[in-house]
């Protein structure tokens, strides 16, 4: 019983650390009115850079940078 505790806490901690990992490098740039300001910013090396992405919200368009 004590080895299989141990198995779950192990398996517990290791899914939440690589689930914070991703999230955790999530940078918020701005929120966007349409998804063609969004790319456009995203593609721009000043506001986006390599990594980038527009998350669809209520009121139009997140851009996040990793």
């Amino acid at each position: 019983m004590k080895l299989e505790t141990a198995i779950v806490a192990g398996m517990f901690a290791l899914g939440a650390v690589a689930a914070s990992t991703g999230v955790a490098n999530a940078v918020f740039i701005g929120n966007y009115a349409t998804y063609e300001g969004c790319v456009a910013d995203g593609n721009s090396p000043l506001t986006g850079g390599t990594q980038w992405e527009c998350v669809p919200v209520g009121d139009g368009w997140d851009l996040h940078t990793y």
